[in-house]
């Protein structure tokens, strides 16, 4: 009899409807917020001029962003033969995207210029750019765009120029990449 009795109990309660939390909701919500593409595009060239180079020194020749002109070190110095003077300049790009919206430029530390000597026979060994700065159009640390949504900026640096330089003519390319921050 206990054994019956034991079965009834344990099918009762096999059987008895368990006890049900309340559900609970709760609603999420996703949010997007659509911004202007930024880009870049260059507007002129980074320029060191038509440069002399006295035999058997080394030089430098700086261009610096938002000044006019290079500076000259060494061996290195300008020429200007009248309608043949090209005046050295940094590198301008012109930046658009989101207005009042701060972004950040990278760009290499340095790039190799590669040349093509002028005279027969010569060879043009690769010069470094170095010293890569920028000057942006907004004067702040931190580049921002304007309420129309533009910018722009200025890259200068530094080639340097072995003795024994043959002349050639020299170019190099420099990525640059602007993003939101």
């Amino acid at each position: 009899m206990i054994r019956l009795a034991l079965a009834t109990v344990a099918v009762v309660l096999a059987t008895a409807p368990c006890a049900q939390a309340a559900p609970s909701t709760a609603t999420g919500i996703a949010t997007a917020t659509v911004i202007r593409p930024l880009s870049v595009a260059a507007t002129a060239d980074m320029d060191f001029g038509t440069i002399t180079h006295l035999p058997g020194t080394s030089g430098t020749v700086t261009v610096t962003p938002g000044a006019s002109g290079a500076t000259f070190s060494g061996g290195a110095g300008a020429v200007c033969a009248g309608s043949d003077c090209s005046g050295a300049h940094a590198a301008r790009f012109a930046v658009s995207g989101e207005p009042q919206r701060n972004y950040a430029i990278t760009l290499p530390a340095s790039v190799i210029a590669t040349g093509a000597a002028t005279d027969p026979g010569a060879v043009a060994p690769p010069l470094t750019v170095s010293g890569l700065t920028i000057r942006t159009a907004s004067g702040t640390s931190t580049p921002h765009l304007d309420a129309s949504g533009a910018d722009g900026f200025e890259i200068g640096g530094t080639i340097t120029l072995p003795a024994n330089l043959p002349p050639a003519r020299y170019r190099a390319s420099f990525a640059v990449m602007v993003t939101y921050i």
